[in-house]
């Protein structure tokens, strides 16, 4: 299991149960450093990279090791074959920039699968924007935007869209349907 840097290895001792705790800001900060350290990966390669955070049974807050997937998914390898691990949240890249295509944004599949686990997303896309994903409140919301994590060196700028900042998954579903 990977273990985040000595700095965001923490214990927590707000004693939130999850999926609450991925709104904790020591979650978003293990998934922002997270993703900023595997963003460049994903890109040469053009593959999604995945995995999972939790909470050991110290109350440590731990990674799993970053998986590679492929062009348009990936499955994180699964806190069960660890013991005593509470997962609070997913975390995946989307790759690279491909003119045309519109992966700024989460798909309704990464809403759905992880409100299938009950767990909330972290998501990085190939112009640096860090959205977090709100199964509870069938939502994507951008934590940060364009450039804020590593930006991939082909994303074209001045082709980037406007985007809002909190997408529903009924807005995402008309997003993907071309509307």
């Amino acid at each position: 299991m990977y273990r985040l840097n000595t700095v965001l290895t923490v214990a927590l001792a707000l004693g939130i149960a999850a999926p609450a705790a991925a709104q904790d800001q020591d979650v978003i900060e293990a998934a922002r450093v997270t993703l900023a350290g595997i963003q460049n990966d994903s890109f040469s390669k053009n593959r999604e990279i995945c995995g999972l955070i939790g909470r050991n049974a110290q109350g440590n807050l731990v990674v799993t090791r970053p998986r590679k997937g492929s062009a348009d998914g990936c499955r994180p390898r699964s806190f069960f074959i660890f013991r005593d691990i509470e997962v609070l949240a997913s975390y995946h890249t989307h790759g690279a920039h491909i003119p045309g295509e519109t992966v700024e944004v989460p798909s309704t599949y990464d809403l759905d699968a992880d409100a299938e686990e009950g767990i909330y997303g972290f998501v990085s896309t190939p112009g640096g924007r860090f959205w977090i994903i709100e199964p509870e409140k069938d939502r994507v919301r951008m934590l940060c935007g364009m450039g804020c994590l590593p930006r991939d060196p082909n994303y074209d700028v001045a082709s980037s869209e406007q985007l809002k900042a909190v997408y529903t998954g009924a807005e995402l579903e008309q997003r993907e349907a071309g509307g």
